[in-house]
């Protein structure tokens, strides 16, 4: 049984919203426009230890170039054999440590070519999301079921992706990037930002519904096609303007496949604390 929340929360602007459960396509994101300018790359302090990069490209070798190292083993001694091949891994290591700031963009550039992030939170009162990520209240939360087939389609138990995981919120700590886990690569962030309580689904370009124009930073946007069986309700923000909340409303009408969605309003109180009060339904 997976351990996630009741409920996780799309934080949006109004225009999103609208869009999102009009057209039931949501954006994953590359790294590189998320507001942590930290994605995907976490702190490090090298390749590896000189013994843990001589064991990768001893291993490499092995699986690249098995009948290479079958000849000078047939050829040479045992020690003599030994020698030579230590000589040309070590050689070789030397490159991949040289390589080292090249070799980690060209991941990273990788990453967020291939891969879009689609961020929730477990929380729907946070005076802070509301500011950062709905327009300061004028927005809306889209409600979804984080237990629905949707959030856990990983292919195997190796598979970091396509599955809905929390974020770690952690000081950062230098790592190797050999031995880097993709719990840290890909799952975790600074503590600052552990406000927005996240939990994340990473998914394949490959897999997109739609390519939709590019975005402010001339970024590809690609969207996901959303069952709408996953949608549970929509928050309308404290500040939604009445032409926002009534055009969410009436797409939502409009659409059989969302019937089954409740609505509510998140109200601001004098002290800051927020509360949820459930919109009657028109008869």
């Amino acid at each position: 049984m997976n351990d996630a929340p009741p409920s996780v929360y799309k934080y949006l602007l109004p225009d999103r919203a609208a869009g999102i459960l009009d057209k039931l396509l949501i954006r994953f994101s590359q790294a590189s426009v998320l507001n942590d300018a930290l994605e995907f790359k976490p702190l490090l302090k090298g390749m590896g230890t000189r013994a843990d990069v001589e064991a990768g490209v001893r291993e490499q070798l092995k699986e690249r170039h098995p009948e290479s190292l079958a000849q000078v083993a047939a050829l040479l001694p045992p020690d003599k054999a030994e020698k030579l091949i230590a000589e040309v891994v070590s050689d070789y290591a030397d490159v991949v440590e040289a390589n080292y700031d090249k070799s980690v963009k060209e991941v990273y550039r990788r990453l967020d070519r291939n891969f879009g992030v689609l961020s929730l939170s477990e929380v729907a009162t946070s005076p802070l999301m509301w500011s950062h990520y709905a327009d300061g209240g004028r927005g809306f939360l889209i409600e979804f079921d984080p237990q629905h087939p949707w959030f856990w389609a990983k292919r195997d138990d190796r598979d970091s992706f396509r599955h809905l995981r929390r974020v770690k919120y952690e000081e950062r700590v230098p790592a190797y990037f050999l031995n880097l886990p993709d719990d840290i690569a890909l799952y975790s962030k600074s503590v600052e930002w552990s406000y927005e309580k996240e939990w994340r689904i990473i998914r394949n370009f490959n897999e997109a519904t739609v390519i939709q124009g590019k975005d402010g930073y001339d970024t590809d946007v690609l969207l996901f096609s959303v069952p709408p069986s996953c949608i549970k309700s929509v928050l309308i923000g404290y500040k939604a303007s009445k032409d926002s909340v009534d055009e969410v409303k009436s797409i939502a009408a409009k659409s059989s496949d969302l019937s089954h969605i409740s609505f509510s309003r998140a109200v601001l109180q004098d002290d800051g604390a927020f509360e949820i009060v459930p919109e009657l339904k028109p008869r």
